[in-house]
């Protein structure tokens, strides 16, 4: 016993740092003896007179070895949380784990159906006090042990275990990490603290559907094993092609004994159905798109499930009850109301080399004939090597040019700028409204560090591909003008009417009395109303990254 005692005061040693150095991670920098007030004498009398209580006490004021941010605020949590019990055991009672202890302990220990890793969180042994009490010693090292497992877990199930900006740059969302000491008290006084530990996991309804989809996915057979289809040519209903016996057994669809690399309307119609299912064009011809889905959906997904619902813990725990989400990889954008779509539109999201941001605000307005201030980056890769091959480009294009004069952008006359000189950032190129403006009709602006925005685009022909990866980061919408109607109705006063009377003419804005949330979102898992599990390209490679960071 003497031997696990130390072992496990060894382990405690390792989870946090020495009550001084505490003091600097209380709220308002204040010491736990400045905030208890009457209660700072820490009842040393009782604290004196409990073995258990002086052991856990005298192991929260051993000195601590270099520790992480997260290790030292939840030692400081643990100091403060016990010293307010008087450093009373809470998990082990009289050598005893407690009942709930034990069914936390079993919550926790389960924490791979929450695609979360049960070996992160360091339980203590299960089988210390079940034939004989434990001492005070082990009974304090324990608890200890127990609380930094909880405080770990709800950590971990609230705000991920990766760092969102650790797969990229563009991706901004913040988590908001939960308050240890509210952790511990929440979980040691509910009346279930298995269910109150597990309330800390995302509660919205994709999330919940993926853990679903997970237990469904690690309780299926593994998945056939199919060689990949290489991309070439559009394979057609006629048209010869050796790559036709490979799609055929990704479908299970026997052979002819004619023709066996004829791609028939037999194949064609299992192609239209996938597609269909896919959110693609359903036309039944398999072009490269099409084959990257196929390719895609012959892999397991248990590793795409458990990534995906990782980022869930990056979003906002409270979306809005009416909100959008444009989520990249399927090219959608939709409103939500009450946790149901109300709206779907088919979107164009940035190239892999512009890529649209990751992250949530709020729209705060609607701009009708809005004008384009294009951005310095673009100024600077496309417009300025377009006017110096062609000085007539800025005005048959119709840009308006502006030039920074004693700090005022002021209109010039394009043709009186040296364009093989000029500063690009002493420049501003704008593009008045008018049917050729890049953004269309209408712009929805919720600002942000990225500077991007939905809006119109007069390019609607890219609405009709199945890969939409092709704006400069913004997020362009099919319907702009229904999109708008959608919004305006929950803002009281407006109608279609009122709305499509203001297209045309000068630069008109809708300031929105009632903000709506907006996620900019990157999930190529998703489990649709089926409960199907359909998954996206992962065109910006993000989901690749959060496998591997996660070891998957």
């Amino acid at each position: 016993m003497l031997l696990k005692a130390k072992a496990l005061l060894t382990g405690v040693a390792l989870i946090g740092l020495s009550v001084g150095s505490a003091h600097a991670y209380l709220p308002e920098g204040k010491t736990f003896r400045e905030r208890a007030g009457s209660a700072a004498s820490l009842a040393l009398a009782d604290v004196a007179s409990d073995p258990a209580a002086r052991a856990l006490k005298a192991l929260l004021s051993e000195p601590q070895a270099k520790a992480s941010f997260n290790d030292k605020r939840d030692r400081a949590a643990m100091v403060e949380f016990y010293a307010e019990r008087d450093y009373q055991p809470v998990w082990m009672v009289n050598g005893v784990y407690t009942a709930q202890a034990r069914k936390i302990m079993a919550r926790i220990a389960a924490a791979a159906e929450d695609g979360l890793d049960p070996a992160a969180y360091k339980l203590p042994p299960a089988a210390i006090g079940a034939t004989t009490p434990a001492g005070p010693d082990i009974a304090a090292s324990v608890d200890l042990l127990f609380s930094k497992a909880v405080l770990t877990y709800a950590r971990q199930a609230y705000a991920g275990r990766l760092d969102p900006s650790s797969i990229g740059q563009l991706i901004t969302l913040k988590p908001l990490l939960p308050d240890p000491i509210e952790v511990l008290t929440t979980v040691s006084t509910a009346t279930d603290g298995a269910a109150a530990i597990a309330s800390y996991n995302p509660q919205h309804e994709g999330y919940l559907r993926l853990k679903k989809a997970l237990a469904k996915a690690r309780g299926a057979e593994s998945p056939t094993a199919h060689a990949p289809v290489p991309e070439g040519k559009s394979m057609k209903v006629g048209l010869a092609d050796p790559r036709v016996p490979l799609l055929r057994a990704r479908f299970d669809l026997p052979a002819p004994s004619e023709a066996p690399e004829v791609y028939d309307e037999t194949l064609a119609q299992a192609v239209k159905s996938f597609q269909a299912d896919k959110g693609l064009t359903a036309d039944g011809i398999a072009g490269n798109a099409t084959v990257a889905f196929i390719n895609g959906a012959g892999k397991s997904n248990t590793a795409e499930i458990i990534a995906n619902m990782e980022r869930w813990r990056w979003m906002p725990r409270d979306l809005g009850q009416f909100h959008i989400i444009a989520n990249i990889p399927e090219y959608s954008v939709r409103v939500v109301e009450d946790g149901k779509v109300i709206h779907t539109t088919r979107a164009v999201v940035g190239k892999v080399t512009n890529q649209t941001p990751i992250f949530s605000d709020a729209m705060e307005s609607i701009v009708v004939n809005p004008s384009w201030n294009v951005p310095a980056s673009i100024t600077m890769k496309e417009m300025l090597p377009a006017v110096r091959r062609d000085p007539s480009y800025m005005t048959r294009k119709g840009y308006q040019v502006l030039a920074n004069v004693d700090g005022k952008y002021r209109p010039v006359d394009p043709q009186m700028v040296d364009w093989s000189n000029v500063n690009a950032r002493q420049i501003m190129i704008r593009q008045p409204p008018g049917d050729d403006n890049a953004l269309g009709n209408v712009k929805f602006l919720f600002p942000n560090e990225h500077s991007v925005y939905l809006h119109d685009t007069p390019s609607k022909s890219f609405f009709k591909r199945d890969v939409r990866a092709l704006s400069h980061g913004c997020v362009r919408v099919q319907d702009p003008l229904e999109f708008a109607d959608v919004l305006l109705a929950h803002q009281g006063g407006w109608s279609p009417q009122r709305l499509r009377k203001m297209v045309g003419g000068k630069e008109k804005w809708i300031n929105l009395p009632n903000r709506i949330p907006i996620h900019l979102t990157y999930f190529t898992a998703f489990v649709d109303d089926d409960g199907v599990v359909q998954t996206r390209p992962d065109i910006y490679g993000y989901n690749a990254r959060v496998e591997k960071a996660l070891g998957l």
